[in-house]
């Protein structure tokens, strides 16, 4: 069943959003001249933007009016696919004669692939893409192109036309609701519970009353007549709010016992994967409790003690003591695991100050012995989770191949340790001591273990991934072979655990994150042709990088995948998202549609598979795979950047299907 997006109706809404667009490229000249037009749409070459300014320019002066830019934009956006075409044909008509030559779709092509940044393939070359689509669209073998044999080509691609509107309306109006309006998307009015699912909600509101009903309790309790006054009965009410923030804070950062509960029923209950944003609140939750309690503590200690001062109680008294170390202690580590701290080049100093975890526990213990009745059993738990974990880790084993990719990814190849078995979509920490003989650092496994292989992709995000590339380049350029000796921790399970239950799925993965989804396939591919074919019989894979060269390490597997999947048990959906499929790149998109039907390799990757330029339409993507499985569940695994987790995840809620997002 295809879904027909809603016609745009130009109303006054429509209007004053267009005429806010046009005065902001315009500038104080109340016109839009070549550079304004060719900054708006992001375009490297002039020669390009002086091709759609000629498109609006109605009476060729030079530059765009305001009416000019008004009805340019309406054919665009609420024409006819007729209106539509004719102003991509205005565009790609460089002599303005009513037909487009070889030539002249030849010069078309070219620039826009080099605005795309996709280098030609020896067997595809910009020569090569214009001729293919001249023979399928002169029909009259005139040797041009007209108007009409343009329109009859382009007709078999409706969704390219569909895909040039949406690159338009993404220029004309950015951060506008023009997009939605397009597509028919529901309201972006969405409550968090729509979006997240009911398990984070329920588990947050919880916490939050026994949060609320400690803090009444403790105050309710010191009014039967426990000694101290006002202040001290708050800080001691909030002191056993952080009594038990400090125990629960260790639950999500036990892999070992997330890993079993993903493969239980549980795993489906409860929001494990959110456990890490769960620890994350609850530690902000806890510095904001310790300066509370400490201002209130201090308050009623200089209250009960006129002569004393904040010097003695910090110096001279257990509690001050301590409860100043506490707060050191934990601001500092609240201070590095900022994001803007982790996700820097700096991820040493989140790693080695979080260590100091031991020291607050230790110090929380000798503040108030009652911290042990909450956190108790908490802290045995996770002492012997590390002893496991130790344990584990003194297993040394080889890093037998390496590989500096060009989309800086380094391909790993480990020896796989005795007894360490994985499963798709698993992740473990690495510590390879040629590169830092202390840190260990989460990557997830991206092979199947069916394959007998033990890979991993990392990529250089900071100090210790950047060291390791360096290394690795330094070898290849000298012609070294080098094995590291390195030790792995894990495996550790993530939210993939979960996809061979489901009968129909969805796999999405965005520049390094396709890695869960590498061995998953894998896998999925694996089983299905073996005798015991597992329960998933169904995927969609999307994978979206920013260039062309950030496909070239997975490329080989989906190849691979390619060539073992002779079912179509899986639908493989490659987005380039820095490529341009608007009014320019008309030409080279149908070309590229035209090429595919006719067996050709894609131009982007050399798979068989066609890659998609710019940012996918996921609602009606979404939506027709939807309406496929149509009523059996179809569910969603995500692993990317939370700004694309946060447009994925509304859009699964309304359409009804479960959306699981890979988190470390």
């Amino acid at each position: 069943m295809q879904r027909v997006s809603r016609p745009v109706t130009v109303d006054a809404r429509l209007i004053a959003t267009l005429e806010r667009s046009f005065a902001r490229i315009a500038g104080a000249d109340g016109v839009i001249n070549v550079k304004e037009l060719q900054s708006a749409l992001g375009l490297r070459s002039e020669y390009l933007a002086r091709r759609v300014l000629a498109a609006f320019d109605l009476n060729a002066d030079g530059v765009i009016a305001k009416h000019e830019f008004m009805e340019g934009v309406r054919k665009l956006i609420a024409g006819s696919d007729q209106e539509k075409l004719m102003f991509a044909f205005r565009v790609h008509d460089h002599d303005g004669d009513g037909s487009l030559s070889r030539d002249e779709l030849y010069r078309m092509i070219a620039m826009s692939l080099s605005e795309s940044d996709v280098t030609d393939r020896p067997t595809q070359t910009s020569h090569a893409v214009a001729n293919a689509l001249f023979v399928a669209a002169d029909t009259n073998r005139d040797g041009r192109i007209d108007f009409r044999e343009f329109d009859a080509v382009v007709k078999k691609y409706p969704a390219v036309l569909r895909s040039m509107t949406r690159s338009e309306a993404q220029w004309i109006a950015p951060n506008e609701d023009i997009l939605a309006r397009i597509d028919g998307a529901p309201s972006a009015l969405r409550s968090t519970f729509l979006e997240n699912g009911w398990g984070p909600l329920v588990v947050l509101v919880l916490w939050i009353a026994t949060n609320v009903a400690l803090l009444a309790y403790g105050l309710s309790r010191t009014r039967q007549g426990l000694p101290g006054n006002e202040l001290m009965r708050l800080g001691r009410a909030l002191g056993t709010c952080i009594d038990f923030n400090g125990a629960i804070l260790l639950l999500p950062v036990m892999r070992r016992v997330l890993t079993w509960v993903r493969t239980t029923f549980l795993g489906r209950v409860l929001p494990v994967d959110q456990a890490i944003t769960f620890h994350r609140i609850v530690g902000h939750a806890l510095v904001a409790l310790g300066i509370a309690h400490s201002a209130a503590v201090i308050g009623a200690y200089l209250a009960g003690h006129a002569k004393s001062s904040v010097e003695h109680f910090f110096l001279h008294t257990q509690r001050g003591l301590t409860g100043s170390l506490l707060i050191l202690v934990i601001t500092i580590m609240w201070v590095f695991a900022l994001s803007i701290v982790r996700r820097s080049s700096r991820f040493e100093l989140f790693y080695f100050t979080h260590l100091l975890y031991v020291v607050w526990f230790v110090l929380a213990i000798i503040h108030s012995t009652s911290f042990l009745f909450w956190a108790g059993a908490p802290l045995l738990g996770f002492a012997i989770e590390r002893v496991l974990r130790l344990s584990r880790r003194a297993q040394k084993t080889t890093v037998t191949e390496s590989q500096a990719l060009r989309s800086g990814v380094t391909r790993l190849e480990l020896e796989p340790p005795r007894g360490f078995s994985w499963a798709p979509g698993d992740y473990a920490f690495l510590r390879i001591p040629a590169i830092a003989r202390h840190e260990w650092h989460p990557f997830t496994i991206s092979s199947a273990e069916e394959s007998g292989a033990l890979t991993f992709h990392v990529r250089s995000l900071g100090n210790w991934t950047a060291a390791l590339r360096r290394r690795i380049e330094a070898n290849e350029a000298s012609g070294t072979e080098e094995h590291f000796d390195a030790y792995v921790d894990g495996p550790y399970g993530s939210p993939s655990a979960h996809i061979f239950d489901s009968r129909f799925a969805v796999f999405i993965g965005a520049g390094i994150g396709v890695t869960p989804f590498a061995s998953v396939l894998a896998s999925f591919v694996l089983r299905a042709n073996s005798d015991t074919p597992p329960r998933l019989t169904k995927a969609h894979f999307f994978w979206l990088n920013k260039d062309q060269y950030s496909f070239e390490w997975f490329a080989a597997l989906l190849e691979e995948l390619e060539a073992e999947d002779p079912k179509q048990l899986l639908d493989i959906h490659l987005c380039m998202t820095a490529g341009r499929a608007d009014t320019t790149a008309l030409a080279v998109e149908i070309a590229r549609q035209v090429l595919h039907d006719s067996g050709k390799d894609d131009i982007v990757t050399g798979l068989r598979t066609h890659t998609h330029m710019g940012q996918p339409d996921w609602e009606r993507m979404l939506y027709l795979i939807r309406e496929q499985h149509a009523p059996e569940p179809v569910d969603v695994y995500f692993c990317g950047p939370p700004g694309l987790a946060k447009k994925i995840r509304p859009i699964c809620a309304h359409l009804g299907m479960t959306f699981r997002e890979e988190k470390f």
